[in-house]
């Protein structure tokens, strides 16, 4: 807590406002927790642990969070609003939504080959088993924010002739397995995989084109 405020208080001198010396100490929490989590997995992180780690007081993170449950989905929020900005920017880039869809896919492999995104994937399959409603709420979350974006483009494509499908949401899912679905497999597993941006772009090439092939 001591630190918490000497923190503040040298934001506070040189100028910066209240809001922001609070937003910055939430980010570096939930920074603090995400390495956490990853390194040790959900059940053997404890606030403590993180308030410990974040040089923070237990009821710094406690007034923002009632429990650890409240902050470990903090901490997929923040993956997901992530992921979110991605496709925001890839959408105001070009009124062509295949071409947005396009820098969409490319993004989303991207981010899930990168350590920490594989880190994240692993830990939820860890511990999926013994908390249920943690995957579910990561699933479910993702599929609300990333996922709806790519609906949206791909229902604008089929309303404009570019792409043919009954169900967009299920042509979303499919897309997502084309692009993804084996080299998220290979690294999860530690297999090297698509290790060089080069390997990456030819892997997502062909895929997108299977993809464009089939339901265009």
């Amino acid at each position: 807590m001591q630190d918490d405020l000497m923190a503040t208080d040298r934001l506070r001198r040189i100028g910066r406002p209240d809001q922001q010396a609070s937003e910055d100490i939430l980010r570096h929490i939930l920074e603090t927790a995400t390495r956490l989590f990853i390194d040790q997995g959900y059940s053997a992180t404890s606030i403590e642990q993180i308030a410990a780690a974040a040089g923070s007081g237990k009821q710094t993170i406690y007034r923002r969070f009632a429990s650890k449950e409240g902050l470990f989905k903090a901490v997929i929020d923040l993956r997901c609003r992530e992921l979110v900005t991605l496709t925001q920017t890839a959408e105001l880039a070009t009124s062509d939504p295949l071409a947005a869809l396009e820098e969409i896919c490319w993004r989303l492999l991207e981010n899930m080959l990168n350590p920490q995104g594989l880190d994240m994937h692993r830990m939820l399959i860890a511990e999926a088993r013994r908390f249920p409603d943690l995957g579910d709420y990561a699933a479910t979350t993702a599929g609300q924010l990333f996922e709806g974006a790519m609906k949206r483009l791909v229902q604008t494509a089929v309303d404009r002739g570019q792409l043919r499908a009954n169900d967009p949401a299920a042509l979303v899912h499919v897309l997502m397995g084309v692009i993804t679905g084996w080299p998220l497999m290979k690294a999860l597993i530690n297999q090297q995989v698509l290790e060089s941006e080069a390997e990456r772009r030819a892997f997502f090439d062909l895929a997108w084109e299977v993809f464009l092939r089939g339901a265009a």
